[in-house]
Parts: structure tokens; C-alpha cells; sequence
């Protein structure tokens, strides 16, 4: 057959690091050139590996018409449009007659439990009303989401696809020697993904060290900033959002990672803090397949298990040191390398089982 056309929808500016931007990238610079062609978004300065490829076609998104520029290029005959998003575009381009689609198969990836629209927005609810249940593929990135979203939608992921690490760039360090240990928590400050809860174990260790990563949505940064001057949390720092590159170096001057969100797939972040060779604490509700429990790091069901598990971390070196180890021994499976062939087998499939 000839080579697939793959349109992925997120954007893949140098500057992006949401986690489906990251994935999209790391996937496209691993397709094979003699069977797909890919096309992909940018609103202003592309990742600079994209630039020159072959096989791979950068598109600007014009600052205004954007939602007529991405739905005029989804009718241009692509194999599969990939990433489907839950934006005005793809609503729109789900709505159309069969016969305007034309054979392109419409895939949307399944990275989180279904409860993830319970607070959703009227208009975010009212796009994935109308989008969830009008795509052609489903893949689920855990056996977990896969079940949940069949469980609560009754859509079947036909392909399990996880996402990668680049075990290249992130590395363990040489030796970590911090005279108090330091925990990380990476993500964005929102509720959900539990930060106020890293302030509370920093009320309860007032003697490590704790960063948090990310930018702020919704306000909530500044409520984490003035919850840290009322407690006097002089152990506490906000780092802010940071680079990729940025981002392997905090990593590699921590000793703990922690993530107390309980609405999650499989969190880039774990994958990323394994291959620095640090252990992991998160919340067993969604099962992540990043975070050995007991061997690279502790999958704990309630807040004080979480506290109780980060405390024997912060008491033990050689179990930080061994679960490390297992950590990054661990994730080398999830490298982007061995990943991205998973990926490029399912879209080869998805491509060959369109319907004239």
C-alpha cells in the first residue's frame, strides 16, 4: 500500500511540554520515513529535531480561522487523524456526513479514567459528548483505562499504547549526595493533581527539602503560595514550569519522587523520574504500570499510607538507592525506542482496515 497519512492534531512547538505535544513528537521522529508521512501543528517555532525530516510536513496554525484551517486540512484524505482532541474542530469534523470524511480513520487515544470529565466545563462536556462517541478507533494507554472508559462508555480500545521516555536524556546521575533528602513532585498545579498534599508532608518533615514543578492553572499556584507563608514552609520551594532539559537536571538533584493525584493513566512524569533513577510514590487507584509497588517504589491507597511510605523512603538510603535502580532498569522498557514500535504496528493496522 502506499504510505500512511498521519495527521496528529497537538501542537509541536520547541517550548511545549504538555504530555501529548511530547508524545507526538517523540513518535513522529520515530516512524519509519518509507511508510508514513506525517503532518503536524505549530503555532510558532516547531521542535527544532522536526525541522528538515523526511516524511514529516510542519503546518503553521494561522492566528485567526484556526478552527477552519485544521478542519479544511482533517478533510484532505489523511489515513488517520490521530490524538483527536475535544476542540471545535474535531467536533465539527466528526459531524460531517460519512461521505465527506471519506475513508480516514478518526483515533482518539484513551489516557485517563473516565472520571476525568466529572468537573469538566459545560463546553468541555458538551465537545466530549459529541466527540467521544463518534471516533473510529479507541486505544487505551493502560489495560486499566482501557477497562475503566468500556466499563463506564462502552467504547473498546482495539490497541493498548503506552507512552515512552527518552532513556537517552533522562539519566541517573553519577551519585546523589544531598545532605537532607529532596522531593519532587512535577505537574500542573491544579487541585487534581494533589500539590496541597506535598504541603502537607512538608509540615510533617520540616527538615527535607520539597520542589514543586509546574505551572499554575487555575489560581491554585498562588493559593500553594500563600498556604506556604501562612505555615511558615521555609522548606517548600514553587520552581515554575520548566524545560524538558531543565527538568532532567531537577530530577537528577532529587532523591524522592511523589505525585498524590488520584485521576491519572500512566503519568509521563513516573516514567521520567524512574529513568533518573528515583523512586516513585503515587496512588494505586489507576493502576500505573510506571511504578513497581515495593520494588521501585510504593503504590499507597490512602494519604497517610502515602505519608508512611515517604517517610521509610526518607529514613532509608540503600532502599531510595535499590528502588532507584529497580527504576531504572524498570522503565527501559518503556523507552521511546522500543514505544514508538508499537505505535507504528497499531497505525500501520488502523490504516490497512479501512473500508472502501
Amino acid at each position: 500500500m502506499d504510505k500512511v497519512r498521519v495527521l496528529f492534531l497537538p501542537t509541536v512547538d520547541a517550548g511545549n511540554v504538555n504530555a501529548q505535544s511530547l508524545n507526538v513528537r517523540e513518535i513522529t521522529l520515530r516512524l519509519d520515513p518509507e511508510q508514513f508521512l506525517t503532518t503536524l501543528w505549530y503555532e510558532a517555532q516547531p521542535d527544532p529535531r522536526l525541522l528538515n525530516r523526511p516524511a514529516i510536513r510542519l503546518e503553521r496554525l494561522p492566528r485567526h480561522g484556526r478552527t477552519l484551517r485544521i478542519l479544511k486540512e482533517m478533510m484532505s484524505g489523511y489515513h488517520i487523524i490521530a490524538y483527536i482532541d475535544y476542540s471545535p474542530a474535531s467536533y465539527a469534523f466528526l459531524h460531517l456526513p460519512r461521505f465527506l470524511r471519506g475513508r480516514t480513520k478518526s483515533v482518539l487515544h484513551l489516557e485517563a479514567p473516565s472520571a476525568q470529565m466529572v468537573k469538566a466545563s459545560r463546553t468541555l462536556r458538551f465537545l466530549y459528548d459529541g466527540i467521544f462517541p463518534r471516533c473510529d478507533v479507541y486505544t487505551g494507554i493502560t489495560e486499566f483505562v482501557a477497562s475503566d472508559v468500556q466499563k463506564s462508555i462502552g467504547k473498546k480500545a482495539s490497541h493498548l499504547l503506552p507512552v515512552g521516555v527518552d532513556t537517552n536524556l533522562f539519566t541517573p546521575p553519577q551519585s546523589r549526595s544531598n545532605a537532607a533528602p529532596v522531593v519532587l513532585f512535577a505537574g500542573t498545579l491544579i487541585e487534581r493533581k494533589g500539590p496541597q498534599l506535598v504541603l502537607d508532608a512538608a509540615e510533617r518533615f520540616p527538615h527535607v527539602e520539597f520542589h514543586l514543578v509546574g505551572a499554575s492553572r487555575e489560581g491554585f499556584g498562588e493559593f500553594l503560595q500563600r498556604r506556604i507563608a501562612v505555615s511558615g514552609l521555609s522548606n517548600v520551594k514553587l520552581d515554575g514550569p520548566r524545560s524538558q532539559l531543565e527538568l532532567v537536571q531537577i530530577m537528577r538533584a532529587s532523591d524522592i519522587f511523589m505525585l498524590p493525584s488520584r485521576l491519572e493513566g500512566m503519568p509521563k512524569v513516573t516514567l521520567e523520574a524512574a529513568a533518573t533513577g528515583l523512586p516513585s510514590i503515587v496512588f494505586r487507584d489507576y493502576e500505573t504500570p510506571s511504578v513497581v509497588d515495593g520494588i521501585t517504589g510504593f503504590q499507597v491507597k490512602t494519604t497517610e499510607e502515602m505519608i508512611q511510605a515517604l517517610d521509610k523512603l526518607l529514613s532509608d538510603s540503600p532502599l531510595r538507592q535499590s528502588m532507584g535502580q529497580a527504576a531504572r532498569k524498570h522503565v527501559e522498557s518503556f523507552s521511546w525506542d522500543i514505544v514508538s514500535q508499537q505505535w507504528q504496528g497499531a497505525y500501520l493496522k488502523i490504516a490497512a482496515s479501512r473500508k472502501p
